[in-house]
């Protein structure tokens, strides 16, 4: 049997504006909850978003029910589609894989499905299914897309930084004592995915320093990968993003580097409108 292989991902993962080019790619979209009102992502444009993060009192998020993802399910068996790889955000940070995975054990079609979450989120997810697509474009078998899944995503990093803490303490990240702390002292925190979830990993007094922090990670992931891929990210810190790249390309020449400046709703409500970093994966 010939196989027609679906990819399905979650639309904080929608940070590359090239992964809905795909025929084969569907989204399951997360919600945003402002003071009452709940948007799909895809509902809150980048600049309506940036406007309701400082107008809204009352900000929360919500993973995709289970009968969102039954029913990107039954399009892909209504297309034809004979196999489909779910990757979705860090399971420590979202309920987004329990929902896909409860929606499997729900269809009662023919539909060959297997529900990953890796240990990053958005960006660190959107830089290694843009991988995938490019694998599945070129034929690649369900069973070895299975194996570029887990080798593409076995050291994936996702690290930046933010000028303001305050929505990491909304957001249930970090407590008040040490976002009023970060705030008065001017630190600029470094937050790491760690085993799929995100921590305070260091603080720096400034943004050259978090800077030098990522950099000197960049170079030692660099030594252990024959092919790296970064996605330099700016959340409206362009500046800082442009340093970056100029600073891989001369440091790791071999680096395949991209920009993003798109950050999810979800991850607005949660880590404000302010920071860069980057993320990277290694074959």
């Amino acid at each position: 049997m010939n196989e027609k292989i679906g990819l399905l991902i979650d639309s904080t993962s929608l940070t590359r504006p090239d992964i809905l080019s795909h025929p084969f790619v569907k989204v399951a979209d997360l919600k945003v909850i402002l003071d009452g009102t709940e948007y799909e992502e895809h509902q809150l444009p980048k600049e309506v978003m940036l406007e309701k993060l400082h107008s809204t009192r009352k900000m929360s998020t919500s993973q995709p029910s289970p009968g969102t993802f039954l029913e990107r399910y039954e399009q892909f068996h209504r297309e034809g589609y004979t196999h489909v790889l779910v990757v979705v955000l860090s399971s420590a940070i979202s309920g987004t894989y329990q929902s896909a995975t409860i929606a499997k054990t729900m269809i009662d079609f023919p539909l060959e499905i297997e529900v990953r979450s890796p240990k990053v989120a958005s960006f660190g997810v959107a830089l290694g299914v843009g991988l995938l697509c490019e694998a599945i474009e070129n034929h690649i078998s369900f069973s070895d897309l299975l194996v570029k899944y887990e080798s593409t995503f076995k050291d994936a990093t996702l690290m930046f930084t933010l000028s303001n803490l305050m929505n990491l303490f909304k957001g249930g990240r970090l407590g008040i004592v040490s976002a009023l702390l970060g705030m008065v002292l001017r630190i600029k925190p470094i937050i790491e995915m760690n085993g799929g979830k995100l921590e305070l990993a260091k603080k720096e007094r400034t943004n050259n320093g978090c800077f030098e922090h990522f950099m000197g990670k960049i170079k030692t992931f660099a030594q252990n990968h024959k092919t790296i891929y970064i996605d330099v990210i700016t959340i409206n810190r362009a500046d800082w993003a442009q340093k970056m790249v100029e600073a891989i390309h001369e440091a790791v020449p071999h680096a395949i580097v991209r920009v993003t400046d798109y950050l999810s709703p979800v991850f607005y409500v949660h880590l404000g409108d302010q920071g860069f970093g980057f993320a990277i994966l290694g074959e």
